[in-house]
């Protein structure tokens, strides 16, 4: 597996970039997790990290940031305008604010600015071949974060595998407490999303068969959760409305928003009185965290930029990088949680 070389990692330690423990799991119980490590991609033998006299310059890089809010977002952001300002590269920031649409606006934005490489960590996968048109058109190399797109470079850490820590937890709630019989398996997608849905709410299916093979699957409903709150929760509702009887419920999915829609939903309509959720990306947990949460597999860490900035790194050096754009073929992997 490619993980950041070790002068990323002199840097990340000399700047603190990771101001939290990069690694782990974020919860408000006690309970400990840590997401799989990423999938080895293939990457050229001779890739180096380039030293800063080994790479030009006059570089200006364009950061479309997926919104603002959790701290992992703030602690990206900040470690890429040091790792820029290390190698004497011009950083544009924009914030994609959790919007296809405003993703699309912020790369013709970069464009315009003659920017040399875009990196994208932005939320709807629908979107990403209108970018793959119009920076190719540009011919200006893109790497994005998380959600794949047609063209570009890409890093992720594994969907399934976070998934499947997920489930994991779920069925050993359910085996524990409820002798692996719950009423209802109630998870969080997003068709916007792209492969990164499939991969871990699957995940988050096969982690729970793992612990408890005899769930059937008609016990097991996803619901479309949404960046917008209102409809993510209401979508949440109308799945619960549609099994009444259901009391012993296990919540997952996706990421953290859609598993707090999916409480909340069960809240609203009284019935959470035994529920048991479990995060899928560590970015909604904060103090007072509902307490049905029993923790959340951190897949966004601070250092998932590290990656990105290092395919930079090599493209500007010249070197041989992969192009992998699919989560199954990477052209790095996020770096592994520790």
């Amino acid at each position: 597996m490619r993980r950041p070389g070790r002068l990323l990692g002199a840097m990340i330690a000399a700047t603190a970039l990771v101001t939290a423990a990069c690694g782990g799991i974020s919860s408000p119980s006690a309970t400990s997790s840590t997401s799989a490590a990423a999938a080895s991609g293939p990457c050229p033998g001779s890739c180096k990290i380039p030293l800063p006299g080994q790479v030009p310059r006059n570089i200006t890089i364009g950061f479309g940031q997926a919104g603002v809010g959790p701290q992992f977002l703030t602690e990206q952001s900040r470690g890429l305008r040091l790792l820029a300002k290390r190698y004497g590269w011009k950083l544009i920031e924009l914030n994609n604010n959790s919007s296809g649409p405003t993703a699309v606006n912020n790369v013709q934005q970069f464009i315009e600015d003659k920017v040399n490489y875009i990196i994208e960590f932005q939320v709807d996968g629908t979107v990403n071949p209108v970018i793959c048109a119009k920076t190719q058109a540009a011919h200006i190399p893109i790497i994005t974060l998380g959600i794949a797109g047609p063209c570009e470079y890409f890093t992720s850490d594994d969907d399934h595998a976070t998934g499947v820590q997920a489930g994991q937890q779920l069925g050993t709630y359910a085996k524990q407490h409820w002798n692996c019989d719950p009423d209802m398996v109630l998870l969080a997608a997003s068709s916007l999303a792209g492969d990164a849905s499939p991969l871990r709410v699957g995940g988050d299916v096969d982690g729970l068969h793992q612990v408890c093979p005899n769930i059937p699957a008609s016990k097991i409903v996803q619901f479309q959760m949404n960046n917008d709150n209102d409809t993510g929760i209401s979508d949440a509702r109308n799945a619960l409305l549609a099994h009444p009887s259901s009391g012993k419920i296990l919540v997952g999915g996706l990421n953290d928003l859609g598993v707090s829609q999916a409480m909340t939903g069960a809240e609203q309509l009284h019935r959470a009185s035994d529920l048991y959720a479990w995060g899928g990306d560590g970015s909604d947990l904060a103090p007072g965290a509902d307490p049905h949460l029993g923790g959340s597999v951190q897949f966004f860490l601070e250092a998932a930029i590290i990656p990105a900035f290092e395919i930079a790194l090599e493209l500007a050096a010249k070197e041989p990088v992969h192009q992998g754009y699919s989560p199954e073929n990477p052209t790095l992997p996020s770096p592994p949680h520790a």
